[in-house]
């Protein structure tokens, strides 16, 4: 008799994840966390160091899950930031996207602006489209969202710069972690004619995928491992970040570690429950075919269930599921 599906327990524990998936927003949106990123992938700020960056050069307040990517949306007036319940519609299949974490930074010196999308896909499978087509499409909506905001009329040549950084936590099949840039250069095809670079130096897109692999010398890549991929308690994730980086967590990047690391201590006991309660009835293969449908991380599940990453591939290949 097939069993009846829990669908109050599946509709909270899809619940649980979306507002960890907030709270990992918030954490990447402090700017102790964004001048990272800026200091190791947006080649305007390498020069600098990640106290001028986060003192001087992120504009405003970053705006998280507010401003929409739909046409006609995203140059209406909307809160400065949200905390708490995802402003997604519910229905992860239904309403309006937002942009996850968006904001602007100046150079210093030139005080040249540049906007910039940080896009997290956590703890997420590869979508059934290319990835790399949302992440154009976004950049577009972000230059052409422009107009009547950031310039007017027709004064084109002060469109602002935008990088789109796309966060992604797992790794296509047979691949390592990389950090791949895409972006505009010049190719004459007839003639010498070139013009200057600032002029088509408009738009970066970088595509970031974090695995396990943990023999990486990139910064960036190891600092995005530690926080989202450890699964370590705040004392753990504080002390690393201290030895690793020389970061130490101040009060509003601490805030959100907080949150975060207690909603992922959250999910794994609900995880280990429903392990227990349901292996013995259902089979340990099923449980484990259930959280690989839930995206959950191979080392995740290698810690609930002992089965070893190489059993756990096995049966994710048997069954046409990916691992991440």
């Amino acid at each position: 008799m097939k069993r009846k599906r829990n669908t109050k327990q599946d509709s909270d524990t899809k619940f649980y994840e979306r507002t960890y998936d907030k709270a990992a927003k918030n954490v990447i949106a402090t700017r102790q966390f964004l001048a990272m990123i800026l200091h190791e992938r947006v080649p305007e700020f390498r020069p600098f160091s990640l106290d001028v960056i986060e003192r001087d050069c992120i504009d405003g307040t970053p705006l998280v899950d507010v401003v929409p990517v739909d046409p006609g949306q995203t140059n209406r007036k909307r809160p400065k930031k949200i905390r708490g319940l995802n402003t997604e519609q519910s229905d992860e299949d239904e309403g309006y996207i937002t942009f996850d974490v968006l904001f602007y930074a100046r150079v210093p010196g030139s005080g040249k602006r540049i906007k910039l999308l940080i896009n997290i896909e956590a703890q997420r499978s590869n979508p059934r489209y290319r990835l790399f087509s949302r992440a154009w499409f976004y950049l577009s909506r972000l230059v052409s969202s422009q107009k009547e905001r950031d310039f007017t009329g027709e004064d084109y040549d002060s469109i602002c710069k935008v990088y789109t950084i796309w966060l992604c936590f797992y790794l296509p099949e047979g691949e390592e972690s990389s950090i791949t840039s895409y972006r505009f250069q010049p190719e004459c095809l007839v003639g010498n004619h070139k013009e200057p670079e600032s002029v088509y130096d408009l738009a970066d897109i970088i595509m970031i995928h974090i695995g396990d692999d943990d023999d990486t010398a990139d910064t960036l890549l190891r600092f995005l491992r530690l926080v989202f991929l450890k699964q370590l308690t705040e004392k753990e994730l504080t002390q690393k970040l201290q030895d690793d980086f020389g970061l130490k967590p101040n009060e509003e990047t601490g805030k959100e570690l907080t949150d975060m690391c207690n909603l992922s201590a959250g999910l794994m006991e609900r995880a280990e429950a429903k392990f227990k309660a349901e292996g013995k009835a259902e089979g340990e293969g099923n449980i484990i075919l259930n959280m690989l449908k839930e995206h959950m991380h191979l080392n995740a599940i290698e810690r609930f269930t002992g089965w070893t990453a190489g059993e756990i591939r096995a049966l994710a290949e048997k069954n046409g599921l990916a691992v991440e």
